[in-house]
């Protein structure tokens, strides 16, 4: 199945997201119609500029990329204290999943972080 991630052009055929290399001419970014869409949700009768929107945007942007360290970070530390560390230097090379457990286990400490 096909995974479609919002936030750049790329199709991904896993549920991982695969991080933008140092080739790529810019980074994902997330459109201002999705992010005008999520505004409006909460405030549906508040009018937003152009600025608040692009400026809104960079911030969600940023808060994903943050959201995807921690929790790979978290799914890295469980990942060897269930397969046990090893001496094989292939270690580091090894791809770990950042399943939504993960992510949900970072949320708190994150939101904390950014008010």
């Amino acid at each position: 199945m096909a995974v479609t991630n919002p936030y750049s052009r790329q199709t991904s055929t896993t549920s991982t997201t695969t991080a933008t290399t140092a080739s790529s001419s810019s980074p994902p970014t997330i459109s201002a119609s999705l992010t005008r869409q999520l505004l409006q949700l909460h405030h549906p009768n508040q009018r937003f500029t152009n600025d608040a929107i692009s400026t809104s945007s960079e911030l969600l942007r940023l808060l994903i990329i943050e959201a995807r360290r921690r929790a790979a970070i978290e799914a890295e530390c469980e990942s060897e204290v269930y397969m046990g560390q090893s001496q094989n230097s292939d270690n580091d090379m090894r791809r770990v999943e950042i399943r939504a457990e993960h992510v949900a286990k970072i949320a708190a400490e994150l939101l904390m972080d950014l008010s």
